[in-house]
């Protein structure tokens, strides 16, 4: 069986890190952000101003987990 690269692994402890903390999160109603190694490193209104914010930095955007977070009053139908 083929081993995770650590890049996959770094995207799924990211989520599981969004997961856990998603209440804390909710100071971003309505923004979108990126996480990296657990951490918060850029946030914006829209997509397109997280990914000129990402550019600006030199992230690779392939790697990261980029999160929309929606305001409280939204709901999901799945």
């Amino acid at each position: 069986m083929k081993e995770k690269s650590e890049e996959v692994e770094r995207l799924e402890e990211d989520s599981a890190w969004v997961t856990q903390h998603y209440e804390k999160l909710r100071k971003y109603e309505g923004k979108v952000v990126a996480v990296k190694n657990k951490t918060i490193i850029a946030v914006s209104e829209s997509i397109e101003g997280l990914l000129k914010e990402l550019e600006a930095k030199k992230e690779n955007t392939a790697w990261l987990l980029l999160e929309a977070i929606p305001p409280k009053d939204v709901s999901f139908i799945l």
